[in-house]
């Protein structure tokens, strides 16, 4: 019987992707208990002749779509799949042997479970700054889950690494397909007005080895900033600001010193954001870490500012007044 299906979009990762389906061969889980659909989003890599020449122990489907960005390829995985509870995974995700095994058991007799893993960063692999600063803030956000200081929500929810029923998701529409960033995030808010709840396991975990280059990881947080607040006008997701504001609050000194100087402010806006891209490419270790950290709460919040229409309501809606 098959128990869950895997949904994998994918679009010329042909590489990483072979990797990530290899690993769903060393599962613990039987192989005839779940089944890989991977949704190749418009590859022109070779990737569907690779994958098609693989030998795979494991039901296995890869099917072709125009190039209509993550969203629509996801969607379409959870119409086809042929399991009550999808599995999705990002193709540059190496899931670990006992990855199928804890997403299926954490399920058991819940029916209204969202559950989120962890992408955990290859151990002594080298990485550029920026992701290696991903990973460190994964990991202390990962640590707040397992000992209890943050509880897990719609906001932690992470595409690369989750599961729910496929009648969950089919309710409440799937991804909203006009978006191609923070998609995930909007569909937790999505699930959780439809009554799920969130739970963390760290044991669900897979090895995340992103290749994003700086110049994709520096566009990102802008437009996470956009993205959270056409969900909060859009979607009517009153949480997302809330959550904004708390997170500012909790910024550093330095860093809430910096957004109130230079955000909106047409001169001083790109000098700081020209030192802080010097330091996070180029500067030592501890120096590049820490200006990844301000330079990608700056970005967050130059989206927000530039969605909003000016400083002057972004400082409003963060209720710290214009500065």
């Amino acid at each position: 019987m098959t128990r869950l299906s895997v949904v994998i979009p994918t679009y010329n990762r042909k590489v990483s992707l072979i990797r990530t389906l290899a690993a769903l061969a060393r599962q613990t889980m039987p192989v005839d208990e779940f089944e890989a659909v991977v949704i190749s989003d418009g590859a022109t890599d070779g990737t569907i002749d690779a994958v098609r020449d693989l030998s795979l122990p494991y039901h296995f489907r890869i099917l072709e779509q125009h190039n209509q960005g993550p969203s629509v390829a996801r969607n379409h995985g959870a119409r086809i799949a042929s399991a009550p509870l999808l599995v999705y995974v990002d193709d540059d995700i190496e899931p670990v042997p006992a990855f199928l095994e804890e997403h299926c058991s954490g399920h058991e007799g819940v029916d209204n479970l969202v559950m989120i893993g962890p992408q955990s960063g290859p151990m002594k692999e080298p990485m550029s700054h920026w992701i290696a600063w991903e990973h460190r803030m994964l990991q202390r956000q990962y640590a707040n889950f397992v000992t209890g200081v943050w509880k897990a929500g719609p906001n932690n929810l992470y595409s690369g690494n989750f599961s729910v029923h496929r009648q969950h998701l089919l309710d409440v529409g799937g991804f909203n397909e006009k978006f191609t960033r923070q998609e995930d995030v909007e569909l937790g808010f999505r699930l959780a007005q439809h009554g799920l709840v969130f739970r963390f396991n760290p044991k669900a975990d897979g090895i995340h080895r992103p290749t994003r280059t700086f110049a994709s990881w520096y566009k990102t947080p802008f437009e996470y900033g956009k993205r959270d607040v056409q969900m909060a006008h859009e979607g009517g997701e009153a949480q997302v600001m809330e959550l904004a504001r708390r997170h500012f609050r909790e910024r550093n000194r330095l860093t809430r010193a910096l957004a109130r100087l230079c955000i909106g402010k047409p001169i001083l806006e790109p000098m700081v954001l020209t030192v802080g891209r010097a330091g996070a490419q180029w500067g030592g270790r501890p120096i590049a870490l820490a200006a990844c950290s301000i330079l990608f709460n700056l970005r967050y919040l130059q989206g927000m500012c530039c969605e909003l229409g000016g400083s002057r309501q972004l400082w409003r809606i963060l209720g710290t007044g214009h500065p």
